[in-house]
C-alpha cells in the first residue's frame, strides 16, 4: 500500500511541479528583499533555504553573467544557525548593503529563478505530498551507501536511492520514495524523493 501512495502522490508531485517550472519566473517577482516568499506561495519555497543561497552563486551554478558581489550586500547563515539562532532550521541572510544597482537587481532575478528551477516546488513535495516519519520505525534493509545504494522502509514508508554505474562511464542517479535516509528527530517530515535518471556523470 505504501507503494501505491507513495505512486498516487508522485503524479500529484509531478504535476504541481510542471504549474512550478511554467510560473518561477514570475513568483520570484513577489520575493522579499531577504530571499523569501510570501506565505500564500509556500508551495514553490524551500522549507530549509532561501533563495539567496551563497554557495549557489559561487560555486558555478549560475552563468557567470549573472554573479554579482555577492559579499557586498550579503552576510550568509545557514540552516543550523538559523536553528540555533531563530528556533527555525532555514537560512537567511544578513543585508549588509541595500543598494542595488540595477545590473545587480536582474542577476539577482536571475539567481534566484535559476535556484527555484534547482529545487522546484520543493514546499510542495515537503508540505503537501511529504509525510511525518517515526525514527523508530524506520528498518535498514540495504545501508551501506559505499555499495552504491540504500533502501530503508517502514509499515508507511520507504526510500531508494541508488547511485551505481549504469553505461558509458555515467551512473544511475535514482532517488525514490520520501527521503528518511537521514532521519534524526523522533517525528521527522519528509519530502517526497522522485528523481530517475542514468545519466549521471560521475564526481
Amino acid at each position: 500500500m505504501k507503494y501505491v501512495k507513495w505512486l498516487l502522490l508522485a503524479i500529484l508531485d509531478v504535476l504541481f511541479n510542471i504549474i512550478a517550472y511554467i510560473t518561477n519566473p514570475i513568483v520570484v517577482l513577489t520575493a522579499s528583499e531577504y530571499g523569501n516568499l510570501p506565505w500564500l506561495l509556500t508551495w514553490w519555497d524551500n522549507y530549509d533555504d532561501c533563495m539567496d543561497v551563497e554557495w549557489f552563486l559561487k560555486e558555478g551554478h549560475v552563468p557567470s553573467w549573472a554573479v554579482y558581489d555577492y559579499d557586498k550586500h550579503y552576510r550568509f547563515h545557514d540552516s543550523s544557525e538559523g536553528l540555533r539562532t531563530r528556533g527555525i532550521a532555514k537560512s537567511y541572510v544578513d543585508i549588509l548593503d541595500w543598494n542595488f544597482t540595477l545590473k545587480e537587481r536582474l542577476q539577482r532575478y536571475v539567481c534566484r529563478v535559476l535556484w527555484l528551477y534547482r529545487n522546484c516546488a520543493y514546499g510542495f513535495s515537503y508540505y503537501v505530498t511529504g509525510i511525518d516519519v517515526r525514527r523508530d520505525d524506520i528498518v535498514k534493509i540495504k545501508t551501506e551507501e559505499q555499495d552504491g545504494y540504500i533502501y530503508y522502509v517502514t509499515d508507511y514508508a520507504w526510500v531508494y536511492k541508488d547511485e551505481r554505474p549504469s553505461f558509458f562511464g555515467l551512473r544511475w542517479d535514482n532517488f525514490v520514495g520520501w527521503k528518511m535516509q537521514a532521519v534524526t528527530e523522533d517525528v521527522e517530515r519528509c519530502m517526497l524523493a522522485f528523481r530517475i535518471t542514468p545519466f549521471d556523470k560521475k564526481e
